[in-house]
This record gives C-alpha cells, sequence and structure tokens, in this order.
C-alpha cells in the first residue's frame, strides 16, 4: 500500500486549481503577449516556491499549526481571488466566462 489517501488526492487537485487560477489571472491582465506570459510564470513559480519552502511534505522550513493554518488560508486564498479577478476581468472585457 502506498499511503496517498482520496485526501492527499483532492488537496493535490486544488493546489494545482491556485496555479492554474494564478495563472489565468495573470493571462487576463491588459498587456502585450510576452508580458502576459512572464507574469503568468512568475505568479505560478512563485506560488510553487513558497508551498515547496513552507507546505509540502519535504519543505524546507515546515510550518505547523497556527503558522501553518495562516500561511494555507492565504496561500489558498489568493488562489480563489485570482480566479474570481481572472473571471471578472474577463466578463468585463465583453468575452464569455
Amino acid at each position: 500500500m502506498s499511503g496517498v489517501t482520496a485526501v492527499d488526492v483532492a488537496a493535490f487537485g486544488v493546489e494545482l486549481a491556485v496555479y492554474a487560477a494564478a495563472g489565468w489571472w495573470a493571462w487576463t491582465r491588459p498587456g502585450r503577449r510576452a508580458v502576459r506570459l512572464s507574469v503568468a510564470v512568475s505568479a505560478v513559480t512563485g506560488l510553487a516556491v513558497l508551498w515547496g519552502q513552507f507546505a509540502a511534505p519535504t519543505a524546507g522550513h515546515p510550518l505547523h499549526g497556527a503558522a501553518r493554518a495562516a500561511f494555507e488560508i492565504c496561500w489558498f486564498g489568493a488562489g480563489a481571488v485570482a480566479a474570481f479577478r481572472a473571471y471578472t476581468a474577463r466578463s468585463r472585457q465583453g468575452r464569455p466566462a
């Protein structure tokens, strides 16, 4: 048995959704394609580095207790805000969501 549970798989899926939301938000920003791509890559990379340093199972500086809870609230909240902002930006531009 590998020890991977349904909760682990769901948590990984939500983590990927945060990366997708950050990339989507950056891509919907106004500007040139190269700049939007650069911002999208930077946003996803920045979130991945933060997760890898503080929240991943093999984190270099793992957080525990209240600090971990605060980090996750901010990290997943950033993904929710990015998704909302990308959605509303797309709607304002007259494109179907």
